[in-house]
């Protein structure tokens, strides 16, 4: 593993949201009704416009109350939010490339939600103890990593 990498997941909290999920697919034809509605949802809260669908990641309990008189092609319930608290820039590379393979390995399916500077991982509920347990683990394994030499440069650019 690469060595920014495992410094970056060393510093990363596991933050399981508390609310269960539910995971929406519109039809494009739904935007414009689902956008007049979107500021009666609350985080986590997730809104993806795409040319063949509108997808929606909210509370479930917000969902049964906003989502009435939508028509929505499918519903999926039962998820829960964790998410990889640590601030990330953007040219950071396999990241959550390890985590992904980390939970795979062990057979636990997520979706990913990637914001700005966080990444959020979409997670079964009866997958969730076991992806809590191992994303915490791999955490205090990088935390135990030696940490990776800075780079060293010379003044004016060029190589010693």
């Amino acid at each position: 593993m690469d060595a920014r990498v495992a410094q970056l997941l060393a510093r990363t909290k596991v933050v399981v949201q508390p609310d269960r999920l539910v995971w929406v697919s519109l039809p494009p034809s739904e935007r414009g009704r689902l956008q007049r509605r979107a500021d009666r949802f609350h985080s986590p809260f997730c809104l993806t416009f795409s040319a063949r669908e509108v997808s929606v990641v909210c509370r479930e309990v917000e969902w049964d109350q906003v989502g009435k008189g939508l028509r929505p092609r499918a519903v999926q319930r039962g998820y829960r939010m964790v998410t990889l608290d640590a601030e990330l820039d953007l040219d950071v590379v396999g990241y959550l490339k390890v985590v992904t393979e980390h939970l795979a390995r062990a057979g636990v399916p997520v979706s990913v939600v990637s914001t700005f500077h966080r990444d959020h991982l979409l997670v079964r509920e009866e997958d969730l103890p076991r992806a809590q347990a191992l994303l915490e683990a791999l955490v205090r394994e990088c935390a135990g990593m030696p940490a990776a030499p800075e780079p060293s440069h010379r003044p004016g650019g060029g190589e010693p």
